[in-house]
Formats: C-alpha cells, sequence, structure tokens
C-alpha cells in the first residue's frame, strides 16, 4: 500500500480538487492511499468523495490565524503518518516539504497549477524566496502544464527535462455532448430559444466574472435572448449578484452555485466564456473540450489547452464590445454535427484520465523506488 499525503488549501470543486480527485477515483485504492491536508474547519464539496475512496482529511489550523499551532499539527500529522509520498500543490504549501524531510519521508513533490499571476513586487519577492526553499526541499517537480513549470520553476528548469508535466485529465465519456440532455435541462431551467452563455469556476477575482457580467450587458443589446449561467461558488458571489442589479441584467443571470451535473449543463451551453485575470491549466476547459462546446477566454489562460482549437482568446484589455463581438461571431455557425467533431478529437491519450492515473501511480511506484523516470509526455 502506498500512502500519499496531499497538503492545499480546499477539498471544494476547484480546479486542483478535482484534478487530485478525478486521478485518486481511478487509481485501484487496495494498492494506493490519498490523504488530505486542508487548512480550516470548512468541509468542502469533495471532502466526502475523498473519505469514500479511502482517504484521511486532516482539517487544521490556518497559519493566518495561529502559525505556531498550523507548524505544530503539520509537523504531526507527517511524523505520525510514515508516508511514503508528500505531495505538496503550490508553493504556499512548502512548510509540508520542510516536515517531510524532517521525518524520513524520501520522495517530497511540489506541484505547480498556476501561471501569469499578476503580483506586486512584495508578493513575488515572497514567492521567489519560498519556491527557493521549495526546490531545494523537493526531490521532485510536477507542473500542470508548460507554462506553470516555467512560472514556479523557471525557464532553465523545465528545459532541463527538471520538471514532470502532470496532465489535467478527466473521464472524457463523462462529459460528452448529449442532444437529449441539452433539451431536457434546457426545457428544466427554463432556456429554450435561448442564447445560453456558461461559466464555470469559483467566484473569485482571479477568475474575474465582474468582467464577464459587463460582456454580457453588451450581449444582451444585441440578442435579448441572451442568458448567462454562473456556475460555482466563492467570496464573490454577494458582490456579482449586486453587480447585475445595479448593470440592469440580474433576470437574465442565473447564479446555479455548486453543481454535480456539470456536464449536463456544459450540454445546455451555447458558448463558454473564461475571463480570467490568471490560471495555470484549467481542468474546466478539458471538460469543456470534451463536450464540443465553444469557448472565448482571456489570453491569461495558457495555449497548450487547446486540443481541439475550438479556445478562442482575447485580452483583458480589449474593450467588452469586442468580446461581445467575439463571442457572437464565433457562435454563428455551430451545430451538434460540429460538437462531436470537435470533442472526439479529445480522446488522444493526453487528457484521459484512465490512461494518466495509470501513468502517475507508475510515476509514485519509479519515485519511492528511486528510479529516474522524468518524462515531459
Amino acid at each position: 500500500m502506498i500512502r500519499v499525503l496531499h497538503l492545499f488549501t480546499t477539498l471544494d470543486g476547484g480546479g486542483v480538487e478535482s484534478f487530485l480527485y478525478n486521478y485518486y477515483s481511478n487509481m485501484d485504492t487496495s494498492k494506493i492511499i490519498f490523504d488530505t491536508v486542508v487548512p480550516g474547519e470548512k468541509i468542502g464539496y469533495l471532502e466526502a468523495k475523498f473519505i469514500d475512496l479511502g482517504g484521511e482529511v486532516f482539517h487544521i489550523c490556518r497559519f493566518r490565524e495561529n502559525p505556531i499551532k498550523h507548524i505544530r499539527e503539520v509537523s504531526n500529522i507527517i511524523k505520525n503518518g510514515h508516508y511514503d509520498i508528500v505531495h505538496c500543490h503550490g508553493y504556499k504549501s512548502t512548510i509540508g516539504l520542510l516536515f517531510a524531510k524532517i521525518w524520513g519521508c524520501k520522495v517530497r513533490i511540489i506541484h505547480s497549477h498556476m501561471a501569469y499571476v499578476n503580483e506586486s513586487w512584495l508578493k513575488k519577492s515572497c514567492r521567489n524566496v519560498i519556491t527557493l526553499i521549495a526546490k531545494l526541499l523537493a526531490t521532485e517537480k510536477f507542473a500542470c502544464g508548460i507554462d506553470a513549470a516555467k512560472w514556479l520553476f523557471g525557464v532553465k528548469d523545465y528545459e532541463k527535462g527538471n520538471v514532470r508535466i502532470i496532465n489535467n485529465a478527466i473521464d472524457l465519456s463523462k462529459y460528452s455532448f448529449d442532444e437529449k440532455q441539452r433539451e431536457n435541462y434546457r426545457e428544466k431551467l427554463g432556456l429554450i430559444g435561448k442564447f445560453v452563455i456558461g461559466n464555470v469556476a469559483r467566484l473569485t477575482y482571479q477568475k474575474n466574472q465582474s468582467f464577464l457580467l459587463r460582456v454580457f450587458k453588451e450581449i444582451l443589446l444585441r440578442d435579448e435572448s441572451a442568458i448567462l449561467l454562473l456556475v460555482g461558488e466563492g467570496e464573490d458571489r454577494e458582490k456579482l449578484e449586486k453587480e447585475c442589479i445595479e448593470l440592469g441584467i440580474d433576470k437574465k443571470v442565473k447564479f446555479l452555485g455548486m453543481r454535480k451535473d456539470i456536464s449536463e449543463l456544459l450540454s445546455t451551453m451555447d458558448v463558454f466564456v473564461l475571463p480570467s485575470r490568471y490560471e495555470g491549466l484549467p481542468v474546466v476547459l478539458a471538460e469543456v473540450q470534451a463536450s464540443g462546446l465553444l469557448s472565448c477566454v482571456s489570453s491569461n489562460v495558457t495555449r497548450e489547452i487547446n486540443e481541439t482549437n475550438s479556445i478562442y482568446y482575447l485580452s483583458l484589455e480589449s474593450s467588452y464590445e469586442l468580446w461581445c463581438k467575439k463571442i457572437i461571431e464565433i457562435t454563428q455557425n455551430n451545430n451538434v454535427k460540429k460538437r462531436v467533431e470537435k470533442q472526439a478529437i479529445m480522446h488522444n491519450g493526453k487528457y484521459d484520465i484512465k490512461y494518466q492515473a495509470k501513468k502517475l501511480f507508475d510515476t509514485y511506484i519509479s519515485l519511492i523506488n528511486n528510479e529516474n523516470l522524468i518524462s515531459r509526455s
């Protein structure tokens, strides 16, 4: 039995947690166990699912609330857990690498999930210092994509082959476009005959839904049938609801909260929009492409995710009107046949979770056995 401890910020429905759950749920849990360390007491959307798979979830004190208690709790979990691997997601989990080394864990992983973050000089300096420490403590560097690898570890580390790319894979069949589901959901949600724009993401500063609301207002000036579906929760929800009222679009925007039926909702949409301020390699864009859905995203989103050539990029410096025109333009000649053709391209193994989960399991085995099998494939 391989014992792996993962450290990150929450077990909600966000990209990193979804990535981890996709991998864990497609592994043989009689051979591997994922425990997780989560700061704070909030019970996340995916927590019960991790427990059902046999993993243990440790809720600990947040660092900013009580640094000494936080450090002591991380140390005790790693000391008592006798883990084969400590896998830290993001540089802010570096404290886990320190205690993994102190308590004799031989495989210590730092994993980058982010790129293109707009940081102040102070934040960037802090990140660079912490990352330097993380690189000294870690035995392996992982990243969700090339941009995320270069952003956290540097171009030289990536080009030397020192970073292993772990794709944000999904169950492709689960997200396949379904015309019958599309019709049923459109009827259930009152969307028959509507132009449906969608966004599936945390309602946060990073995901920039405030920008999307202003683009949507422009779309409504050209197409009164337009409806915006915002799927997800987050600290910006109340602010965004107020903005909808101020912009006079509140009757046209549906806040759907956290949902389990993402595949059905993607089939329901006509176009997906993600105007993020910064990203790594968004899991949701793999899901969107598996559904054959067209999308319009900010130029801050990496182009390496664009497997189907159905993702269109625009700068956040561009006007709301330009975004509006592009969204309408790309959806003019789209149809069911084209969606089915687009989704078929995704079945090349790169984002197929069944293949990639086995690959990660084999990677863990090779690292425990001290084999050097670094590959960027």
